[in-house]
């Protein structure tokens, strides 16, 4: 593809400008690779936002709180409003909430990074240029527990990404590709979860 290609550590870039995340740490930068990409996870249409407040928070099961957590993830992304600064504040807010909370911090900064990076990048899209991402998970299961401690997986997840350019001429696919969630998460696609009291929080593992 002259126009559209895949770079290092799952980055896409199109026309030489690159759409990507850079978190500092190795559960983010898994992460938040699949926050860039699971902009249709929620099933939103475009125009809504179900942002009201800063919810979030733990969940009684490590599969609840994983799947809230991407479902909201997918909801920030298509929220038509993320480019105000005090939207994503918000959305920093709720996503960080899911974590432990001593690793909130740490995440606050991430997630503020992450959701700025993602802001510049669409908007760096030429008018007549799309993208469509779309997650697709048909659940989560655990897949280990020992104590305190679990490791949880999206089940058949997999990513199509679709960058396209609208000319006279017609449609033009610049970059299009599915990937395996295992393959962009790496370990088997698992992913760590901390229970603290009652109830499982994200955890950097």
């Amino acid at each position: 593809m002259s126009e559209g290609a895949k770079g290092r550590d799952g980055e896409v870039a199109f026309s030489n400008r690159p759409l990507a995340l850079s978190p500092p740490r190795p559960f983010l930068s898994i992460t938040l690779i699949i926050a860039l990409l699971a902009l249709a996870a929620c099933g939103l249409t475009p125009g809504q936002s179900n942002l009201q407040g800063t919810q979030g928070g733990g969940s009684v099961s490590p599969e609840a709180v994983g799947r809230s957590f991407f479902e909201d993830l997918g909801s920030a992304l298509r929220d038509p409003k993320l480019a105000d600064d005090q939207q994503r504040g918000i959305w920093v807010e709720r996503l960080a909430s899911y974590f432990a909370p001593n690793e909130r911090d740490d995440q606050r900064i991430a997630l503020r990074a992450a959701l700025d990076n993602f802001t510049t990048g669409r908007g760096k899209l030429e008018p007549n240029e799309n993208l469509t991402l779309d997650l697709k998970i048909e659940g989560l299961e655990q897949i280990a527990q020992t104590g305190d401690r679990a490791l949880i997986r999206p089940i058949n997840g997999a990513i199509y990404v679709l960058i396209t350019r609208t000319t006279n001429a017609g449609v033009q696919n610049l970059y299009e590709e599915t990937v395996p969630l295992e393959k962009i998460i790496g370990n088997n696609g698992s992913v760590p979860v901390l229970r603290i009291g009652r109830s499982w929080y994200l955890t950097e593992g």
